[in-house]
């Protein structure tokens, strides 16, 4: 039993380190504070924890290795995308000496400058004002509003923050339809198999509803009930 524990909760998906780290809120020091705060928790339980030190490096590392496969796979995109954004906003009235300085200030240098926007991100201090509280923040808000400066993070940040923190639901999905979806009924078309799956869901639930509506309704009767005793008992007494 303790085995499997550790198998879940021991060990962390980078993808899910990646995600707190592209919370700006946290980046890589608030993530070795959650670690700290985390495996603090589990070291009576097992004591095989992991050193945060390592985590912290190995999720910098796949952080790394992802913004790289990004800035190959779209950095001539966003650079289009950028740049036209760009001279739409700049007035026709540079000249063409002062266009090509432009230019050259904004053209990559170097293997050291493909790094540059996730290197910014995580040493740059943002202000969060006092309204943007933890329930009210919008991460994915935030990081469209930050397109222009971080176009290959915003990409990162849009598609690592949409993976589920579990992956129940999924395997749920995946049940009901293997349980619909048989031997008997191995021809059915998805719409009418997706039917299918919601209207058992929506029964289960309903189910679910009314066992907690008679409950409810229990409790009220009991207390309903021990008042009017209890009134009863002071009549008499006065």
């Amino acid at each position: 039993m303790k085995t499997k524990w550790e198998k879940y909760f021991l060990n962390i998906p980078d993808i899910f380190l990646c995600a707190i780290v592209l919370d700006p809120r946290l980046k890589l020091d608030g993530l070795g504070e959650l670690l700290t705060l985390y495996y603090d928790s589990l070291n009576p339980i097992t004591d095989t924890c992991h050193s945060s030190s390592m985590i912290i490096s190995s999720c910098r590392h796949s952080l790394t290795e992802i913004y790289t496969e990004y800035k190959e796979k779209y950095g001539s995109q966003v650079a289009t995308q950028t740049q036209h954004t760009t001279s739409s906003i700049i007035t026709s009235r540079l000249t063409k000496a002062q266009n090509l300085i432009r230019d050259r200030t904004k053209r990559p240098r170097g293997s050291s400058s493909s790094r540059l926007e996730l290197e910014n991100y995580l040493t740059t201090t943002f202000d969060f004002s006092a309204t943007d509280e933890e329930d009210t923040f919008d991460i994915l808000r935030w990081w469209a509003q930050k397109k222009q400066v971080y176009p290959i993070l915003s990409l990162m940040a849009k598609e690592i923050l949409a993976c589920p923190v579990s992956t129940v639901e999924v395997e749920q999905a995946f049940s009901m339809g293997g349980n619909t979806l048989d031997e008997r009924r191995s021809t059915i078309r998805p719409e009418n198999l997706e039917a299918q799956c919601l209207l058992n869901d929506w029964s289960r639930a309903a189910s679910r509803t009314q066992d907690q509506d008679e409950t409810n309704d229990d409790e009220d009767t009991e207390g309903t009930s021990r008042t009017t005793t209890g009134g009863g008992d002071t009549s008499e007494c006065d």
